[in-house]
C-alpha cells in the first residue's frame, strides 16, 4: 500500500459511515411513514369491510351462551303454509292466534304482520275484535318505506306532483289494529353494501316521528325498565353509527319454537276437550313473536352466519342480547388508533432489533398473536377490536423490513466484494481475481474460436516520478492513469462483449481485450490509450508532471486454452517498447 492509501481507506470509512447512517434515518422514516398511512386508513374508515369479514368470521366460533328462555318464536313455515293455505293468509286467522296466544297467558305478542292495508271487511273486523279481546300486550311494527309519486290523471295522462325525490315515511299498522297495541317500533334492517345484516338503529327519526327499534320496546318493556336514550347507546356504537348484532346462533337452534299451525290445531283442540299439541304451559310467560320464515310470506336476510335469516329470528338475537347485556361493544376511535400506533411501534422496535431466524419469523408471529389476542378478548369480554389495520400494518412493517435487510445484506457483501476484488487505489481488478477472469474468458474464447487479446502497459520512469514529486504524487498518477484505462475500454456492453482491466502490480496494468484481434488491439485501443495519456495533464502543487506510458500487446492463438502464454508474449512485446525507447506501443512478434 502507497502512502497516500491510507488516506483514501479513512476517507472512503467516513462516507461507507455517513451513507450507513443515512440510510437508517430512510429505514426509519420509512417505517414511520408506513405507520402514518395506515393511521389515515383508520381515520378514513377505509379497510372496514375488511373488518366485518373478520368479526363474522369470529362470530361463528364465539360461544354467546344460552338463548333466553322467556322468548319463544311462533312461525308461519313452509309446512303451515302446506296445510293452511298459500300466503298471504286471511286476517281471521290471524285474530285466532291473537286470542289463542291471549287466553294462554303469553308475557308479550309482537306480530311481524303487515296490517297497513285493508283487505276483506269481515275478516279486518274480526281482528279488531279479537284484538280488543286481547289482554297480553301487543306490538306492531312501523315501516320506513320510499315515499310514493303524488299525480292525478287528465284525460288519461298522469301529472306528477310530487316526486318523492327519495323521501322516506313511517306506515304504520291500520288505526283500528294499532290502537290496541301496547307500542310500536320500527323494523327496519338494512344490510351493509356487501348485502350483509349486521348492524342495526336503536333509534331512527324521519320527519316529525322517532321510533325505538320493536325489539328493544319489547325487551325493555318487560324488564320494566325505559329503552336508554341515544347517547346512551355510544358505547355500543360502531363508526356508523349503528349496534352490531350480537348473533347468538341461528334462530332454529337457540331458541324454543312451534308451528303457527300447530298452535291453531292445540287452540281447537283444547276447545273439543282433547289434548293439545302443544301445552298452554309453554307459552305463559314467553314473548312470543309471530311471523313468517319462509322466503315466499317474508324476506330472508343474508347474516354472518347463515345465507338465509328470518325477521323474527333477527328479532330474537337483538331481544335476547337486551334481556342478557350480551351486546358487543365495539372499541372506541382512539383506542383502535393507540393499538394501531403500539403495535407498529412494536413491530418496529422488533425488525431492528432481531436478527436471523427470528427476524423472520417476528412478523408472522405478531400477526397471529393479534389475531388470538383479538378473538380472546371479543369471545371473552365481546369487545371488538380492529383487526385488520394492526395485522395488515405489522405484516407491511415486515416486508418493508425483509426487504431492507435483504438489500442491506446484498449491498454489504457487493461491498465486500469488491473490497476483495478491486485494488483500493485505482479501484481496478487486483491481479487475483483479474486471473480468475481471464482463465474463463480464454477458455471461452478457444472453445468458440473467438479472437482476444492482451495488452500490458508500465508508467515510464514512475520511480523518478515517486523520487521527483513524492508518493502522493505519484498515487494521483496511478488513480488517473487506471481512469484512462477504463475510460478508453468497453465497459458498458452486454457482458460477453466488455473488457476487462486490472493493477498489475505496482506501475503495471493488464487489460483485455474480448473479440478482438492483434492489429486492432494494438492500432485502436493500446494507441489511443497511450495517446491520451500523452496528452493528459498532470500536475502536482502547480508543477506539471510529464507521464507517459509503453504497451506490449498479445493475442491468443490457435490451441491456447491457458492465458499465460499470451501474457508472456505481451510481456516481452512491453519490454521491447521499453527498449525501444518508451512511449510507444509494440506487439509479439515486432
Amino acid at each position: 500500500m502507497t502512502s497516500h492509501e491510507p488516506i483514501e481507506a479513512t476517507e472512503k470509512l467516513f462516507t461507507r459511515t455517513r451513507s450507513r447512517g443515512y440510510r437508517e434515518w430512510v429505514r426509519f422514516g420509512t417505517y414511520f411513514l408506513i405507520i402514518g398511512i395506515f393511521a389515515f386508513l383508520l381515520g378514513t374508515h377505509k379497510l372496514d369491510r375488511f373488518e366485518d369479514l373478520v368479526r363474522d368470521s369470529f362470530l361463528k366460533h364465539v360461544a354467546w351462551g344460552q338463548a333466553h328462555p322467556g322468548i319463544v318464536l311462533i312461525e308461519i313455515s313452509e309446512t303451515a303454509l302446506d296445510e293452511v293455505g298459500p300466503w298471504p293468509w286471511p286476517r281471521s286467522y290471524h285474530a285466532i292466534m291473537a286470542r289463542l296466544l291471549s287466553e294462554w297467558k303469553a308475557a308479550a305478542i309482537v306480530l311481524d304482520l303487515d296490517l297497513s292495508e285493508p283487505t276483506d271487511s269481515k275478516n279486518d273486523q274480526d281482528l279488531a275484535q279479537s284484538l280488543e279481546k286481547v289482554e297480553a300486550p301487543l306490538y306492531f311494527p312501523v315501516e320506513l318505506k320510499p315515499q310514493k309519486e303524488k299525480k292525478f290523471w287528465v284525460h288519461g295522462m298522469p301529472v306528477v306532483l310530487d316526486k318523492g325525490e327519495g323521501k322516506k315515511v313511517w306506515v304504520h299498522a291500520m288505526p283500528e289494529f294499532e290502537k290496541k297495541a301496547r307500542a310500536i317500533g320500527h323494523n327496519d334492517l338494512t344490510p351493509d353494501a356487501d348485502g350483509i345484516l349486521r348492524r342495526f338503529d336503536p333509534f331512527i327519526t324521519e320527519g316529525k316521528e322517532t321510533h325505538p327499534f320493536l325489539p328493544l320496546r319489547v325487551a325493555f318493556d318487560q324488564m320494566k325498565k325505559p329503552i336508554p336514550s341515544s347517547p346512551e347507546w355510544k358505547t355500543f356504537e360502531d363508526p356508523q353509527g349503528k349496534i352490531l348484532i350480537p348473533w347468538s346462533g341461528a334462530w332454529d337452534r337457540g331458541f324454543k319454537r312451534y308451528n303457527y299451525a300447530e298452535l291453531i290445531h292445540s287452540f281447537y283442540a283444547i276447545q273439543k276437550g282433547m289434548r293439545p299439541v302443544i301445552d298452554p304451559g309453554l307459552i305463559a310467560g314467553k314473548i312470543c313473536l309471530v311471523g313468517p320464515v319462509t322466503s315466499g310470506a317474508t324476506e330472508l336476510k343474508v347474516t354472518p352466519l347463515y345465507a338465509a335469516y328470518a325477521k323474527i329470528g333477527i328479532y330474537a338475537q337483538i331481544m335476547n342480547a337486551a334481556l342478557t347485556g350480551n351486546w358487543v361493544r365495539p372499541v372506541s376511535f382512539w383506542g383502535n388508533g393507540i393499538c394501531l400506533l403500539g403495535s407498529g411501534c412494536l413491530a418496529t422496535l422488533l425488525f431492528v432489533t432481531l436478527s436471523g431466524t427470528w427476524a423472520l419469523v417476528a412478523g408472522p408471529l405478531l400477526v397471529a398473536g393479534w389475531f388470538a389476542f383479538c378473538f380472546g378478548v371479543f369471545a371473552k369480554w365481546h369487545l371488538g377490536f380492529y383487526v385488520i389495520y394492526p395485522a395488515l400494518l405489522m405484516l407491511s412493517l415486515f416486508i418493508f423490513s425483509a426487504i431492507y435487510v435483504q438489500a442491506t445484506a446484498m449491498r454489504e457483501k457487493s461491498h465486500l466484494f469488491h473490497l476483495a476484488t478491486r485494488d483500493g487505489l485505482t479501484d481496478l481488478y487486483v491481479i487475483r481475481h483479474f486471473r480468475m477472469i481471464m482463465n474463463q474468458i480464454v477458455r471461452e474464447a478457444s472453445l468458440r474460436k473467438q479472437p482476444l487479446s492482451v495488452i500490458l502497459l508500465d508508467i515510464d520512469n514512475f520511480k523518478k516520478i515517486n523520487d521527483t514529486y513524492g508518493h502522493l504524487a505519484g498515487d494521483i498518477v496511478l488513480k488517473r492513469t487506471a481512469a484512462t484505462i477504463l475510460a478508453l475500454i468497453r465497459k458498458h456492453r452486454p457482458f460477453r462483449e466488455i473488457d476487462f482491466a486490472a493493477r498489475y502490480g505496482g506501475e503495471e496494468f493488464i487489460v483485455m481485450l474480448r473479440r478482438t484481434g492483434l492489429q486492432e488491439a494494438a492500432e485502436t485501443t493500446a494507441e489511443r490509450i497511450r495517446k491520451q495519456i500523452e496528452e493528459t495533464r498532470f500536475e502536482w502543487e502547480g508543477k506539471p508532471i510529464s507521464v507517459t506510458v509503453s504497451l506490449g500487446v498479445a493475442t491468443l492463438r490457435p490451441g491456447e486454452n491457458v492465458p499465460d502464454a499470451m501474457v508472456h508474449r505481451s510481456d516481452m512485446a512491453l519490454y521491447k517498447a521499453k527498449e525501444s525507447g518508451k512511449n510507444r506501443v509494440c506487439t509479439e512478434g515486432q
